[in-house]
């Protein structure tokens, strides 16, 4: 019979199982054995994806990469590091996001810095980099490929969607703002770490206003698009812990998408084009929005990778086209 251990104080605890009358000392607590039991205690608690929150916990503590865990699975842990441990599952467990537990997450195949204070990156947000990478290289080529274009990237938060596009798109130049002071220092952060921080300025402010008398070439977002009907049927991971700033869109969810729509082709170039991430039940509402607003030449809903209406799409046609 195995030993089995349990939560107590603050250290991780073992009891002892007799067996035939013979006292059996307890095992290592080694990688295999800490991902196995990690990942069934949380599973008992209904934490989403329970093996991968296990993996990124356990990464986070003894060091190195995931790959590190399955290449030494009896490493035995240290009681320090053990100690360390106790307290991100028990977070893990009440459902607190593991991106904030480990202080990062991943977005486009690189790993950002993530707080509180920001929204977690999440990969339906990558289709909108997809989508704009895929604009910027449909654009007229000069003898070096297309020019150097403007971006603004409005609510940055984490700064993943603006920074992707800068590491992405040579040369290109990036605007990100936000309301949250903490979250664009979190972004320059990520844009010191991701080496594009000479490419990228951060202003402080709400939706376009940061943007007035200047043009570019590409306007985008993740804007907060939760209806107020439906907040409370978020999971709890998301509504209790995740900033209502970078969510809750007012009674019908497009506080915030209703004006940019309505501004940003006056601060669109030729060819612009304005991509946001809208709730995928809105779909039919935002584009009947775009529609009775003059300024867009063209305006489309682009599907994510799961299959939804995610992406808004609408642009400005080049002189001629």
């Amino acid at each position: 019979m195995y030993p089995s251990f349990a939560l107590a104080g603050s250290r991780w605890r073992y009891n002892r199982v007799v067996k035939d009358g013979a006292s059996v000392q307890p095992e290592a607590w080694t990688t295999r054995r800490l991902l196995d039991w990690i990942g069934g205690h949380l599973e008992q608690k209904s934490v989403h994806n329970p093996t991968l929150v296990g993996r990124m916990l356990l990464a986070h503590v003894i060091g190195g990469a995931d790959i590190d865990l399955y290449t030494d699975p009896d490493r035995p842990a240290t009681p320090e590091e053990l100690d360390r441990l106790r307290p991100l599952v028990s977070k893990a467990a009440a459902h607190e996001p593991v991106q904030y537990l480990v202080g990062h997450a991943d977005f486009f195949g690189g790993s950002f810095r993530v707080s509180p204070a920001t929204l977690i990156p999440r990969t339906a947000t990558e289709s909108l980099v997809q989508v704009a990478l895929d604009w910027y290289r449909g654009l007229p080529a000069g003898e070096d490929g297309p020019g150097r274009v403007r971006i603004a990237d409005l609510g940055t938060g984490s700064g993943c969607i603006g920074i992707t596009l800068a590491r992405q798109i040579p040369g290109a130049q990036i605007v990100a703002t936000d309301i949250i002071e903490e979250a664009l220092q979190l972004a320059q952060s990520n844009a010191v770490d991701h080496s594009v921080a000479d490419r990228m300025e951060f202003r402080s402010g709400s939706l376009l206003d940061p943007l007035a008398g200047e043009t570019f070439d590409l306007i985008c977002g993740n804007l907060p698009y939760v209806p107020d009907s439906t907040w409370s049927g978020l999971d709890s991971n998301v509504r209790d812990h995740e900033p209502e700033t970078a969510l809750k869109g007012g009674s019908d969810g497009l506080d915030f998408v209703r004006p940019v729509i309505a501004g940003a082709a006056d601060l669109l170039r030729p060819g612009g084009l304005l991509l946001l991430e809208i709730d995928p039940q809105q779909s039919g509402v935002v584009m009947e929005i775009a529609r009775s607003m003059a300024g867009f030449d063209s305006t489309s809903i682009e599907r994510d990778e799961f299959r939804d209406d995610r992406i808004f799409r609408a642009t400005i046609s080049l002189p001629g086209s």
